[in-house]
């Protein structure tokens, strides 16, 4: 499918079809209250969106060289509630590492979590690159069809930062390229198209969720991918 269907495809996805069941989540009722026509809808976009992804590098990859830099990153979730949830359930580590973002398991539990609705990772990308989209994911069967979503990213804002500009104040020097709607209720992997262009290539590229899907203690994010155009295309970097 040509990149210009699959973007009005996207468009149309979520700025009409999605009115409807998205006014449903807010209200708090599920995807099957929804008239049967209006599911028929959501279900078709969806397997034609997933049919026109086409598979894209991810420059976020821990594997590849990704990593994610700690000084300039929320601090992980730490609660004896969570430690229980996790031992008892699932069996994960006490504390979650923010560079379980930049891994590509996705099981239930694997994820990064912050304390509230808001926080931010600073991610060095495993190359130079010219940003052109992101992906993110949250886990996807069972757990999400029992309101496991709740501390799924919702409203989140891509930057661009200069590392070297980082001091005691915090960045110095950054650019917003986009702001997105995460709709995890509906679709666990969703891929943003950047919005606002930029001159070269980068290194850093500064990730900052603004709220959660309800959760009133964490948010968890189980993997934020990051797409684009290798530098030696360009032959710069900007930052």
């Amino acid at each position: 499918i040509p990149k210009e269907q699959l973007q009005m495809l996207q468009q149309e996805f979520y700025h009409q079809e999605m009115i409807v069941p998205f006014l449903f989540l807010l209200t708090g009722a599920c995807l099957c209250s929804l008239p049967q026509a209006v599911q028929g809808i959501i279900n078709q976009v969806l397997e034609k969106l997933e049919e026109s992804q086409v598979p894209m590098t991810d420059y976020a990859l821990k594997s590849s060289g990704a990593a994610v830099i700690p000084e300039y990153t929320s601090p992980s979730y730490r609660s004896s509630a969570y430690k229980i949830v996790l031992f008892s359930l699932l069996s994960l580590d006490y504390v979650r590492s923010p560079e379980l973002i930049l891994e590509k398991e996705n099981h239930p539990g694997n994820c990064w979590p912050f304390h509230g609705s808001q926080g931010h990772v600073l991610i060095k990308l495993s190359m130079p690159i010219i940003p052109r989209a992101v992906t993110m994911d949250h886990v996807s069967g069972p757990p999400l069809l029992k309101n496991g979503v709740s501390s799924a990213p919702k409203d989140f804002a891509v930057y661009v930062s200069d590392f070297s500009e980082w001091g005691a104040e915090g960045y110095q020097e950054e650019q917003l390229l986009g702001l997105f709607v995460f709709l995890a209720p509906l679709n666990p992997t969703q891929t943003f198209q950047l919005k606002n262009e930029i001159s070269g290539s980068v290194n850093y590229i500064l990730l900052r969720v603004l709220s959660n899907w309800g959760h009133p203690d964490y948010t968890c994010v189980y993997r934020f991918r990051v797409h684009g155009d290798p530098a030696s295309k360009e032959g710069k970097v900007a930052l």
